[in-house]
């Protein structure tokens, strides 16, 4: 019997990886640190004052120096606060066993082993923290400065002058520090939410000119995502307490004031209301006069969610307007006649007493009042359309349609 011999090649080994190392420029036998491009690994070997608790760091997820940590150049460690960071984490992670600290890429904390402790930290949170250390330092620098200054001016005025620009002078790069924090949104308190409600209106308002374009581009979007959550904040709010006062007897003076104040300006961009002390007519004013931002009025006249709209006729079978809602569509109708007739003299009343330019155009007239389901046939909500288009230039608006038009106004931001 013949056996066929196989040849049995040899593995190869993968070859050891080389890292590139890079020393002191002023002392080339010290070794700074050591980059691994393959396994994306870098060793920065740490001396002076913080080589008392790590000798080392590793980076792991790197193949240069990660920025933002403040790392000497020399091998002394991470910036100034380095040493407060270094020595806490020995001492309580590692106490008097060896230990070596790797700080990754990735979103990964651990412990590991123990001769030696492995210490794994991600970067982003090792970064933040040093901005945090650093701001630290510098508010208590600031407030020294401050105070010896101020010292020295009260004795010294004609020598010492406090300069023009305030030691309180925000810095850039303050509030993005402090934002770094966890639960930031979660522990604002009175003092906090008075402070950003006066700092938004002026960081919109802040010229931006000349100003890379990229601020400039943070800024705009900034001002559109504002609106648009407030918006929606606001929405939610609005529909609740609307669906809420639809439950209960709401008195007529408190539907004017929440039409008004949360729900007209979402409706038409209503901007201003005449007020019937500012201009005077020979009529019975109205519940609203609103100027829309083109200029253009439209008159309110308000009435309860649960007034009754018709009254039924039962030797002709049709349905006609309750005296209240005639008495209201009189009302709207005599006013918008009135101000037609007197147009130059009431804009320029308006225009003297609320500095607003408005347009006398075929103002039209709205009647908020009742809703749907008071009305108990097919018949009964036919008649009220038919109603209502025969009026001149005023129109119905139920209570329950207004609220549909609000959550699909919702649904649409």
């Amino acid at each position: 019997m013949i056996h066929k011999l196989t040849a049995v090649m040899p593995k190869k080994r993968s070859k050891k990886e080389v890292p590139k190392k890079f020393f002191d420029q002023k002392d080339p036998s010290v070794l700074i640190y050591e980059v691994y491009p393959r396994s994306k690994k870098i060793i920065y070997y740490i001396r002076g004052s913080q080589a008392k608790a790590f000798d080392k760091i590793t980076f792991k997820g790197y193949v240069e120096l990660p920025s933002g940590l403040y790392l000497y150049k020399g091998g002394y460690g991470l910036g100034k606060k380095g040493t407060f960071l270094l020595s806490a984490i020995k001492k309580y992670l590692a106490g008097e066993k060896p230990a070596s600290l790797v700080i990754t890429s990735k979103d990964v904390k651990t412990i590991i082993g123990t001769k030696p402790v492995e210490i794994t930290l991600p970067y982003s949170e090792v970064h933040n923290l040093l901005v945090r250390l650093g701001r630290i330092n510098e508010d208590n620098n600031n407030e020294l400065r401050e105070t010896v200054v101020s010292f020295l001016s009260t004795k010294f005025p004609k020598r010492v002058k406090l300069g023009s620009k305030s030691f309180d002078d925000y810095q850039g790069g303050e509030i993005a520090s402090i934002l770094r924090r966890t639960k930031v949104a979660e522990k604002l308190n009175e003092e906090d939410l008075q402070g950003l409600k006066l700092l938004f209106p002026k960081i919109f308002a802040a010229s931006v000119k000349g100003k890379k374009k990229s601020i400039r581009a943070e800024r705009d979007e900034l001002i559109r995502d504002t609106k648009s959550a407030t918006d929606r904040i606001f929405l939610d709010n609005v529909i609740s307490e609307f669906a809420a006062k639809l439950k209960k007897k709401t008195p007529e003076e408190e539907w004017q004031k929440f039409l008004k104040n949360k729900v007209f300006h979402f409706l038409a961009n209503y901007i201003t209301s005449i007020d019937k002390q500012n201009v005077s007519v020979d009529v019975s004013y109205p519940d609203f006069v609103l100027v829309d931002v083109y200029g253009f009025i439209d008159v309110f006249e308000i009435k309860r969610h649960d007034t009754g709209i018709l009254a039924f006729d039962k030797n002709h079978d049709n349905y006609y307007w309750k005296p209240e809602i005639a008495q209201a569509i009189s009302q709207i109708e005599n006013y918008i006649d009135a101000v037609i007739s007197n147009a130059d003299g009431y804009t320029k009343s308006v225009k003297r007493k609320k500095h607003v330019d408005i347009k006398v155009i075929r103002p039209r007239g709205y009647i908020i009042v009742g809703s749907s389901k008071q009305f108990g046939t097919e018949k009964e909500m036919e008649d009220f359309r038919r109603l209502g288009v025969s009026l001149k230039n005023i129109s119905f608006i139920l209570y329950d349609e207004l609220l549909e038009r609000l959550k699909n106004l919702r649904t649409k931001i």
